[in-house]
């Protein structure tokens, strides 16, 4: 088994920890906030990670935008990632060059990989998401539960089976983290709900009644891919219903 992370969170008031959920993100300053591509709304920021120690990214983070307005403003096909065209049904696959530009292809959520040390806590962004605090556990066992797992082996669906790239532009891809299914983001009593479908002509979305956010929609379970560099890694993102 590979070595992974599995993450313990903790809720407190936001402090000057590096891998956390929600809040502000602490990006660098020349970053711009980013904005969904599809609605033109602002992507809220759900977490970000700094890796650890023994980690190939060990001194980088990697923080995650997701647009929380897909379900009532895109479309069935803009509800996911674009799909690649890998020409092959095999579940081992290589991406072709070009697919998952990031300017093309993070349509509805955005990664941002950076130096830890450049990291500032923006606070230009009105958080949306409670803030949890993350603590990383080495595991090489498959811990379906942990909310976010970093490396180790992906969990997949007895269903849909293995999905895994193996190569983008030359470059191998390794798993990066996965976030848990059924894992909701819960957010602040005054941040815009998220809307689901109702499926009626006259009221065709209607706030959730939970005070959470979904990732992806809650049934699916998120897999992060990215090439293995140090420096202005490719990411690819998949899913798999549970």
């Amino acid at each position: 088994m590979k070595q992974g992370w599995d993450s313990i969170l903790t809720k407190i008031e936001q402090d000057n920890s590096n891998s956390f959920i929600g809040g502000k993100p602490c990006i660098p300053k020349n970053e711009f906030l980013p904005i969904c591509k599809i609605c033109g709304e602002p992507l809220t920021f759900f977490f970000q990670v700094a890796f650890p120690q023994g980690h190939m990214w060990e001194g980088k983070s990697l923080a995650f935008f997701y647009c929380t307005c897909t379900c009532h403003k895109h479309d069935d096909i803009q509800k996911f990632p674009p799909s690649i065209h890998t020409g092959t049904k095999n579940d081992l696959f290589h991406i072709p060059d070009g697919e998952i530009d990031p300017e093309i292809y993070q349509t509805l959520f955005r990664v941002i990989f950076f130096d830890t040390v450049d990291g500032v806590l923006r606070e230009d962004y009105k958080e949306k998401v409670k803030y949890q605090k993350i603590d990383w556990k080495s595991s090489k066992k498959k811990n379906k539960k942990a909310p976010i797992i970093i490396a180790g082996e992906a969990i997949w669906s007895k269903e849909f089976g293995m999905e895994r790239p193996i190569s983008y532009e030359g470059k191998d891809m390794e798993l990066v983290l996965q976030v848990a299914d059924y894992f909701n983001f819960e957010k602040l009593d005054d941040a815009s709900p998220e809307m689901e479908e109702t499926y009626k002509k006259n009221n065709p979305f209607i706030p959730r009644k939970e005070n959470n956010y979904t990732f992806f929609f809650e049934f699916n379970r998120v897999y992060l891919w990215g090439t293995v560099e140090k420096e202005h890694p490719s990411f690819w993102l998949n899913v798999q219903c549970f």
